[in-house]
């Protein structure tokens, strides 16, 4: 038997509508929830600059056993600022992680970085308790430039530079100190001097078209490229998408895990949301490098409409689209408000709001419980809502926290689940709480929380305006209502083919909104669908179906519907 709700427009087992409309931004976008860190600021923040090298990367616990950091050595080639304690290796901590089949991610924060990345680091002894002396990035994400030695471009979340040097000079001067080589580096060396021998290159790689020209990242959507002189294999070639996390600023490369195939004529590539960096692709013209350096660029735009949130191995081996589960008696995820925000009556005004967008829009199952006594963002089996209390970086206007658990299925693969969801929200920038438009230099923190929302439903960024999960939010401009195509069309996908699912491990499916029950038994000569219903929004009816063979996948085996009821039931009690 199959049961579904019907839902104004859509089927899922479960379906929903959207209404609504939505404001452009009114002013210079903002890369996700960031405030721009100027250069000056950060040189006179951080205690120590170097540029380095990543040799590693090892995740860990704190003391608590709540937060997991990830542990990276840093091979510093030169001293921009400060005195280096240790010429061996730097120890530095970023939050987030994987320890075992525990993981954590955060968002607007500093990804633990790839073992060879290469930049600037604007450094600070790290304050967190509970860990072994190291550094931290001061402002996180804003903390660090990376380099492109293929491109021989720099970039950090707010701006970019067309040369290493530009990134370097500029923080040299600031600094005010002279530059203390320590070491020459190698690879920064050879990527000067390649890029000095590109322009004796004379044959390069030709793109004809690609297909499709609309697809979706992180869902395993195939890319095929066609052209010529593409090389026989990859090499040390690849392709690169525009990176959605800035807006397209700067490409992220897809991983050696996302290519099927390569000729010197045809490039099928999987569309990723974890490339290079961790950043997934956005909508933007696509790359292709040759394996000698030389390169071509699409003539049009790849348009990327929805991204769903993978995650990978410590290996990167693999990556697995994590589902949620119900961790409350209602088939769902409870979130408990603060002490520090149940106070700012219009900040929960606008959370719950946005919550409402999410749970008519998409099903997912959310539910606002009892407020808890402390603000406290860790693993600790409490889906916490707070205001910051002096934890957030700098210029983070907020973030969500996913806590993952995995575990092995019978056939022997890593399934991911979402076992908490935290978010917290900066108290000291210029937030707009209330139902109307934020004035000039304001926030609108309800286009805030359901963008924050749109990561707890394990959806990634876009360059797509107009939408939620558009990597921008602008002061002055309000972004509250889910874009149906997008949004929706993600957010639905995560729940339809994952979190309403089983995936063996985790606890129960989570149940689609606005289910709160639901109870298959035996009467008379066949089945009976008990269920009960809160809060229903956007919904029609239920329908109860049978399948027309045994085999449910069969083309054309089709569901029979043999009952149905309109919603509205008293107390929203059913029974098909």
């Amino acid at each position: 038997m199959h049961f579904s709700i019907r839902f104004r427009g859509w089927w899922l087992g479960l379906v929903l509508m959207l209404a609504g409309s939505r404001l452009a931004a009114q002013s210079a976008a903002l890369p996700c929830l960031l405030l721009p860190l100027s250069p000056a600021e950060r040189v006179q923040a951080a205690s120590l600059i170097v540029e380095a090298e990543v040799l590693d990367a090892q995740g860990e616990w704190d003391a608590s056993h709540q937060h997991i950091f990830t542990r990276q050595r840093l091979r510093v080639f030169r001293v921009l600022k400060g005195a280096l304690p240790d010429t061996a290796a730097l120890p530095l901590l970023v939050e987030g992680g994987q320890v075992g089949l525990a993981r954590q991610e955060l968002t607007n924060t500093l990804r633990p970085l790839p073992v060879g990345q290469q930049g600037i680091f604007f450094l600070q002894p790290a304050s967190w308790s509970g860990v072994a002396p190291a550094y931290a990035a001061y402002a996180s994400s804003q903390g660090v430039i990376t380099y492109d030695l293929a491109l021989g471009t720099a970039a950090e979340p707010a701006r970019t530079y067309a040369t290493l040097a530009e990134a370097t000079q500029q923080t040299a001067q600031l600094s005010g100190q002279p530059t203390q080589q320590l070491r020459a580096n190698p690879r920064l060396q050879a990527a000067a001097q390649r890029l000095g021998g590109a322009s004796q290159r004379t044959a390069a790689p030709a793109i004809s078209s690609f297909s499709p020209a609309q697809a979706t990242a992180g869902t395993g959507a195939v890319l095929t490229i066609r052209g010529s002189g593409f090389g026989s294999s990859q090499g040390s070639g690849g392709v690169d998408f525009r990176n959605a996390d800035d807006g397209g600023a700067t490409t992220t490369r897809a991983l050696a895990r996302d290519y099927l195939s390569w000729t010197d004529t045809q490039i099928q590539v999987r569309v990723p949301s974890l490339a290079s960096g961790g950043h997934p692709a956005g909508t933007g013209p696509v790359t292709v490098t040759a394996g000698d350096g030389t390169a071509a660029t699409t003539a049009t735009a790849l348009v990327i409409t929805y991204a769903l949130a993978n995650i990978d191995n410590t290996t990167g081996a693999f990556t697995d689209r994590p589902n949620h589960v119900a961790t409350n008696a209602t088939g769902g995820l409870t979130f408990r408000l603060g002490p520090s925000f149940r106070s700012n009556a219009a900040a929960v005004a606008a959370w719950q709001r946005a919550l409402g967008q999410w749970r008519c829009s998409s099903g997912i199952n959310w539910e606002l419980g009892a407020d808890v006594t402390v603000n406290t963002i860790a693993l600790d089996q409490v889906n916490a809502v707070a205001f910051d209390d002096g934890t957030l970086p700098a210029r983070v206007l907020g973030r969500t926290t996913s806590y993952y658990s995995g575990c092995y299925t019978a056939n022997g693969e890593v399934v991911f689940y979402v076992s908490e969801i935290d978010q917290q929200f900066a108290t000291s920038l210029p937030f707009q709480f209330g139902s109307a438009r934020p004035g000039a230099g304001q926030y609108d923190f309800e286009s805030v929380a359901v963008h924050e929302l749109g990561h707890a439903q394990q959806l990634s960024h876009l360059i797509r305006p107009g939408a939620i999960m558009h990597y921008a939010v602008a002061a002055g401009a309000t972004l509250r209502v889910l874009d149906p195509a997008s949004d929706v069309a993600g957010g639905r996908l995560v729940l339809r083919t994952r979190s309403f699912r089983n995936r063996g491990c985790g606890g129960p499916a989570m149940l689609p909104a606005p289910l709160t029950a639901l109870a298959i038994s035996a009467v008379g000569a066949g089945p009976a669908a008990t269920f009960s219903t809160r809060d229903e929004c956007f919904v029609n009816g239920f329908v109860l179906e049978r399948s027309a063979g045994l085999d449910t996948t069969a083309a054309g085996a089709g569901w029979q519907a043999v009952a149905t009821a309109n919603a509205g039931a008293a107390r929203g009690q059913y029974t098909l």
